[in-house]
C-alpha cells in the first residue's frame, strides 16, 4: 500500500511539473501570440532575415541597389504594392530612384527617416 501511495504521488508531481511547462492560453479575443509569446516578426517559426540577406534576395539583377520594380517584387510588397512604393520612396534618401544597402538598412530599422520628399 505504501508503494502505491508513492507511485500516485510521483505521478501527481510529474503531471504538475509537465503542466507548469505549458504556456497559459491567451484570453478570449486576444490576438495570436499575445501574453509575451515572442515569435519572430512576420509570424511563423523562421527567424528574421538579416538586412544583407533580404537585400541580396531582392536585388534580382545583382546590381548592388534596388529598383522600385525589384522592391515591389518582394513578398511583403506583394501584400500592399502602394504602401511598398511609398516606403521605397521614403528610404531612397538621395532620390536617385535606387535604394542602396545602407538606405535599405536605415529604412528597415526605422532610423534616420526624413519627412515627406519634396516634389
Amino acid at each position: 500500500m505504501k508503494s502505491l501511495t508513492t507511485i500516485v504521488a510521483a505521478l501527481a508531481l510529474g503531471s504538475i511539473a509537465f503542466a507548469a511547462d505549458d504556456k497559459p492560453a491567451p484570453p478570449p479575443g486576444a490576438p495570436p501570440h499575445a501574453e509575451g509569446d515572442k515569435k519572430p516578426r512576420g509570424g511563423g517559426d523562421k527567424p528574421r532575415m538579416s538586412p544583407e540577406e533580404a537585400f541580396k534576395k531582392l536585388d534580382a539583377d545583382n546590381s548592388g541597389d534596388l529598383s522600385l520594380a525589384e522592391f515591389k517584387a518582394g513578398p511583403r510588397a506583394q501584400k500592399d504594392p502602394a504602401k511598398a512604393e511609398e516606403h521605397y520612396k521614403k528610404i531612397d534618401a538621395d532620390n536617385n530612384g535606387k535604394v542602396t544597402l545602407e538606405e535599405f538598412k536605415t529604412g528597415r530599422s526605422g532610423g534616420d527617416r526624413k519627412g515627406p520628399k519634396p516634389e
